[in-house]
């Protein structure tokens, strides 16, 4: 594409003391042409009149001029070139092919004029007018309630929370098409800086908020969005966590702890975590309906009583009856049960809990650490029969079972105690 500024509109016009900018675009073997005012005027002393893709170049090197006049017309050559730029950079965004050299009249002045008209600053581009990010999330979250878990839906509220968080701190509400590489970047380090949190949380955040993108770009004509959230570069880290597994005697020394109230409760956390061999995700829910879950069991042979726990297992959509320890049994009937805090919170409130009661290795200590440790150390328990341990974790295979845990040995025969 060709980029022509002209002076006036006619031959007559050149011989004039001053006159209007004009700009002519030009395209493919019909010369399909566009012509419009620039609304910008120059000074016939002040104009090139070299024709070919140059005419346009406000000429400051010759003549004599008064200051005003010298600055009056570098600010006009650099308009034009911004002009010149900007349609240019806007063509090339069509990557016509070769084969496609002739246009449609019609639809090239129609290309043409919008643009135009964006480039002086007469118009607003459309991607501008693209809605803001956090009205759309709550649009999705309106058209999913019925649809996902009210865990899954806590999961995305937190996200807009998060997000919510950094918008304010920017000082800048985000619209769809702005969720490009540089939004990318600017939130990753203020989740680390600002935030402390982990490249695994960032990632969970970054997968969410393409989820929301990737809905209304399926399902909205016309939504407006930045296509860098396609690249390869904008995406969900997933670091790879080495998981620490705590052996009875560490997990002993943590519930022996008497301190700091928030630390507490991140103690009686774990021993739920690890007695139901729990996901953090699963942990609300369970104490949320705890009356409802536990019941009492006559064992008919021994005539035994003693209370059964029902666990729903949310990721694999499963529900799991278990015997209910002592130790969760105690917190139950004495109301003493954890509140349920921000999984990012406990994990860095487990690792000073470690330091207190003198486990060094607690870098890795994190949610899952329990889930993991009560698998292993049950399966190392040789007394303790690998389909009792599969009853807890809610795994279906013992190969499924082992990607918890190293031991080889597979012989077994009792249950998981409750004392």
């Amino acid at each position: 594409m060709n980029v022509y500024y002209l002076y006036g509109r006619t031959k007559a016009d050149s011989k004039k003391k001053e006159q209007t900018i004009y700009v002519r675009l030009s395209y493919g073997r019909n010369k399909v042409n566009y012509r419009a005012s620039t609304k910008l005027t120059i000074k016939k002393e002040g104009w090139n009149f070299k024709k070919g893709e140059e005419a346009g170049v406000v000429n400051l090197m010759t003549g004599s001029r008064s200051i005003e006049d010298s600055q009056y017309f570098q600010k006009v050559k650099e308009k034009l070139q911004n002009i010149r730029n900007h349609l240019k950079n806007e063509f090339r965004l069509l990557k016509l092919k070769p084969e496609f050299s002739v246009m449609d009249k019609q639809e090239w002045n129609k290309w043409a004029k919008e643009h135009f008209e964006i480039a002086i600053g007469v118009k607003e581009a459309r991607s501008n007018k693209a809605e803001y990010y956090l009205d759309k999330f709550d649009e999705w979250i309106k058209h999913k309630k019925n649809k996902v878990s009210e865990g899954t839906l806590r999961g995305y509220n937190s996200n807009k929370g998060v997000l919510q968080a950094f918008m304010k701190y920017k000082k800048h509400n985000y619209k769809t098409n702005e969720i490009d590489s540089i939004f990318y970047d600017e939130f990753q380090e203020w989740c680390y800086e600002e935030r402390n949190y982990t490249p695994n949380y960032f990632g969970l955040q970054i997968a969410k908020i393409k989820v929301v993108m990737r809905h209304f770009r399926t399902k909205q004509t016309g939504f407006k969005y930045s296509v860098q959230i396609l690249h390869p570069d904008f995406e969900t880290i997933k670091e790879t966590i080495k998981h620490e597994i705590l052996n009875e005697d560490e997990l002993q020394l943590l519930w022996n702890y008497k301190g700091k109230p928030y630390l507490e409760n991140v103690r009686d956390i774990t021993i739920l975590l690890y007695r139901g061999c729990l996901r953090y995700s699963e942990f609300f829910d369970v104490i949320n309906r705890m009356d409802k879950s536990i019941f009492k069991y006559t064992n008919k042979k021994t005539n035994k009583t003693f209370y059964k726990w029902s666990v729903d297992q949310r990721k694999v959509k499963k529900q799991k009856g278990l015997n209910l320890h002592k130790q969760i049994e105690t917190m139950w009937k004495e109301n003493t049960l954890p509140h349920r805090i921000a999984l990012q919170k406990f994990n860095d409130y487990i690792k000073e809990l470690c330091l207190e009661v003198g486990i060094t290795k607690a870098e890795d200590v994190a949610s899952h650490t329990f889930r993991r440790s009560f698998c292993t150390n049950m399966y190392n328990d040789e007394t303790i029969d690998v389909r009792s341990i599969m009853e807890y974790s809610g795994h279906t295979t013992e190969r499924m079972l082992l990607n918890y845990i190293q031991d080889d040995n597979v012989t077994r025969n009792n249950n998981i105690p409750t004392e």
